[in-house]
């Protein structure tokens, strides 16, 4: 039940904005995201790491573990956010970039 419940949280179903749920909007702002990416959604004109609204479509998974990481020169959040943090900022990001892509698989 658990991980059904993660699943349908992850997907963005089932949940409301509560005060306990990180916005991964903010965070990708405030973690300094947004220096480096370019992503509509969040207003951010960076030029250093991928472009998110014209770059490939990552799963929802491959971002987490990105984000938690680090890859390609971008530095792992995994000590600087929490976990919730984290999927939080790859919920918005999995979220913006995959709008209007009927089900993308995650």
């Amino acid at each position: 039940m658990a991980a059904g419940a993660l699943v349908l949280a992850a997907a963005g179903c089932g949940g409301g904005n509560g005060s306990s749920q990180p916005n991964g909007r903010k965070i990708f702002k405030s973690a300094g995201c947004a220096r480096c990416h370019t992503l509509a959604a969040a207003g951010a004109h960076g030029t250093f790491g991928p472009d998110f609204d014209t770059s490939e479509k990552l799963t929802l998974a491959q971002i987490e573990r990105i984000v938690a990481g680090g890859g390609g020169g971008m530095p792992g959040f995994r000590g600087r956010l929490s976990a919730a943090e984290i999927t939080a900022v790859a919920r918005f990001v999995y979220g913006a970039t995959h709008a209007g892509a009927g089900g993308a698989s995650r």
